[in-house]
């Protein structure tokens, strides 16, 4: 299978600097660069970000409620309890970050690539994914349930005990993704079209009450 063209962010060659202390932020911050600066519980609803690096930057429990991020780049920064619903990612890229219980909700993910992270327990629900792709990520107890697919790339994906249900994986390649204990429909209609691994596969049958030797 050909992979996925995503678009890269944008990025500015010689972004102004902000290292260690949280500026206060304007509606809209372009062309910057945050390092280890801490936003935790600032509510930063609405905001839009263009051309804009975060380096080890914590937002624990902050809100991003229908902010903006726009050729965005994150890395090892911590999302933990933080609330991001309706929020957009387009062509943003979130490499060795966490968030732990995160709310991504009704958000937009775009041209974006979230890889070797970790989001347990986020809430991914009613989440619009166009040419999007997780990479070596942990999902596990998270919630990607009635999701618009339009582009979705999961590789080496911890799904465990993720909800799935109303989320159609047609096209949507599986097989390298633990998928141990998710939640779907009583009739599995979300993986209609979608590849999974025999072992898996085996496991979905008996679901149905089919007998497999």
């Amino acid at each position: 299978m050909d992979a996925m063209k995503i678009l890269s962010p944008e990025l500015p060659q010689q972004p102004n600097e902000y290292r260690n202390t949280a500026p206060a932020l304007e509606e809209r911050t372009e062309n910057a660069a945050f390092l280890s600066c801490d936003f935790s519980r600032r509510d930063l609803a609405g905001l839009e970000f263009a051309g804009v690096t975060f380096v080890g930057c914590k937002f624990t429990s902050a809100s991003f409620r229908r902010a903006d991020f726009c050729d965005t780049f994150f890395e090892n920064c911590d999302f933990s309890g933080a609330t991001l619903r309706g929020a957009s990612f387009r062509r943003a890229i979130l490499c060795g970050c966490k968030g732990m219980g995160a709310d991504f909700s009704e958000g937009y993910f775009a041209d974006a690539r979230v890889e070797q992270s970790n989001f347990s327990y986020a809430n991914f629900s009613e989440v619009k994914f166009r040419a999007a792709r997780f990479f070596e990520c942990d999902l596990a107890d998270a919630s990607l349930s009635n999701c618009k697919l339009k582009g979705l790339e999961l590789q080496k994906v911890r799904l465990a005990r993720a909800e799935l249900y109303g989320t159609p994986f047609k096209g949507v390649d599986l097989t390298d993704c633990d998928l141990t204990g998710v939640t779907l429909s009583q009739d599995l209609h979300e993986l209609r079209g979608a590849t999974v691994s025999a072992l898996h596969a085996a496991a979905f049958l008996r679901a149905l009450g089919i007998n497999v030797k």
